[in-house]
């Protein structure tokens, strides 16, 4: 018979699991080792190994929250707010404004060197009966546009600019040509507001707020450059036809009541030497009709192509702005009171330095330090001057005027016009100083494009800002007919000590409203 079982061991049933297990047993003393399975051999280490590579645990998979339907919709919404392109201004908007610019810029051509080559020559009255008008038209200027449409009062202005310089290639009389003049100015103001009417709408296009405030800036930048390279455009074609119809002057011709050559020249020298010359000429007085370089003026025929170039260059910008503009009417005016907004109140000191700064540079500067000086052939080069470094100062200061440094800006700009307004106060015009107007008249125009930067960046744009600029430019048409009227009545020197006067009130001004739309600013926020 076999032997029986031995009854203390356990029997176990066998692990199911791949690993080995070791056993011992109390009463035999000996270990019993569990057969391994053969086809897991291949996959497992023996137990007696260490294991080479770490044992990877299986990672515990935590249990996901579904997101609902409208989560996964707004967080693929959000993705796709965050991964989207800013919206580009179409490509039709910008085109058109283009030739707007291209439109503004041939105005300026025609428009701006014949307003110094008249106020120089012809007097200024007729400018001032000009520019007394836009002052008194300005205040109505939105409510026109309203009626109107931009492109109406764009093609109108420039039409009417037409006319007026065709009637000066004619024998026109002074009664006809006052109603031009007068009527030109009524164009004038709702021209302007237009064409700054068409930058804010072009901005509007850009997008959110911040991207509405760069396009702005840069279409106002647009605008600026394009009148800025009229003028210079304008006063090379004036320099070309000094160049073909010179009128070449004896000495005899300078003035007619000396029949002793000798003595006519004797007496100008004595009267360019005496140093009270300058106390005692005042306005139209001043340089009365004596050209002192020989061959620097216009002749007849001369005076009538280069006037009917100009009137040519303003068809041109009508053709070009009546494309240009847009045909649908502007919103209507802002309900706000024009009287209570500070930048109607505290804007037009700037504005009427502006206009008073422009007036003296297209009629007294022009007469008094460039044709008395040089004749034409200086004049013009002043003028090819201060547009050239007006332009050149309105872009990159329009640039740095956008990262928040005004204040240095305008306290650098009023040292610099003080500057050049003693300048002018103790320098005596004269023939050895042929390179000194066009010098003066480049500084001008830089410290002209500051004040109109600064200007613009804080009235143009924002809420209800066309009845404040238009009192801004009811400002500027006063300041111009002012200056106009005083290159009849008053004194170089007179002048000069009026500017610095505007100058310190309308820097004062800009100053107090600048602060204040900062604080109001800083309320908002």
């Amino acid at each position: 018979m076999g032997s029986l079982p031995d009854l203390t061991e356990r029997s176990r049933p066998h692990s199911i699991r791949t690993a080995a297990r070791t056993v011992s047993d109390p009463h035999r003393h000996r270990t019993i080792i569990t057969q391994i399975p053969v086809n897991t051999i291949y996959k497992k280490e023996w137990p007696w190994r260490k294991s080479k590579a770490p044992i990877k645990v299986p990672a515990v998979v935590a249990n996901r929250r579904r997101d609902s339907a409208a989560s996964s919709v707004g967080a693929a919404s959000v993705r796709r707010l965050i991964t989207r392109q800013p919206p580009k201004i179409p490509k039709p908007i910008v085109t058109r404004f283009s030739l707007l610019c291209v439109a503004s810029g041939l105005c300026s051509t025609a428009l701006l060197p014949f307003t110094a080559f008249a106020g120089a020559e012809a007097g200024a009255i007729p400018l001032a009966i000009m520019h007394t008008t836009a002052a008194i038209v300005a205040p109505f200027s939105p409510i026109i546009l309203q009626k109107s449409g931009t492109r109406i009062a764009i093609t109108i202005a420039y039409v009417l600019v037409c006319i007026l310089l065709t009637a000066h290639t004619m024998a026109t009389p002074i009664s006809i040509l006052l109603p031009l003049y007068a009527m030109c100015g009524i164009t004038l103001s709702p021209m302007s507001l237009a064409l700054f009417v068409s930058a804010s709408t072009l901005s509007q296009a850009a997008g959110d707020e911040c991207r509405r405030k760069v396009a702005l800036r840069r279409a106002l930048r647009a605008l600026r450059a394009a009148q800025d390279l009229g003028l210079v455009f304008g006063s090379l074609l004036l320099g070309g036809a000094l160049l073909i119809w010179p009128d070449k002057l004896s000495p005899p011709q300078l003035i007619s009541s000396s029949d002793d050559n000798s003595s006519v020249t004797k007496w100008s020298d004595e009267y360019l030497l005496d140093e009270d010359y300058e106390e005692r000429t005042c306005g139209s007085a001043g340089c009365p009709g004596v050209q002192f370089l020989l061959g620097s003026s216009l002749n007849a025929e001369g005076r009538k192509y280069l006037v009917g170039l100009w009137a040519t260059l303003a068809v041109v910008a009508a053709c070009l702005g009546l494309y240009g503009a847009a045909s649908t009417p502007a919103p209507p005016p802002d309900t706000r009171s024009v009287v209570k907004d500070p930048r109607a109140l505290l804007g037009a000191p700037m504005g009427l330095f502006i206009g008073l700064q422009q007036g003296f540079i297209y009629t007294s500067y022009i007469k008094w330090y460039g044709v008395c000086v040089g004749g034409w052939a200086g004049a013009w080069r002043a003028l090819c001057g201060a547009g050239a470094l007006q332009g050149l100062a309105a872009v990159t200061l329009s640039m740095a005027a956008a990262r928040g440094r005004r204040g240095a800006l305008a306290a650098g700009g009023a040292a610099a016009h003080a500057s050049l307004l003693l300048a002018l106060l103790r320098w005596r015009a004269e023939r050895s100083d042929l390179a000194l107007p066009a010098v003066a008249a480049a500084a001008w125009g830089a410290c002209a494009a500051l004040w109109d930067v600064l200007q613009a960046g804080v009235c143009v744009g924002g809420g209800g800002w066309r009845g404040p600029w238009s009192a801004t430019l009811c400002a500027r048409h006063a300041g111009l007919a002012l200056a106009c009227a005083a290159r009849t009545l008053l004194c170089v020197r007179t002048q000069l000590a009026v500017l610095a006067l505007s100058l310190a009130s309308g820097l004062a001004a800009q100053t107090a409203l600048e602060l204040r739309l900062r604080r109001t600013d800083r309320h908002r926020s």
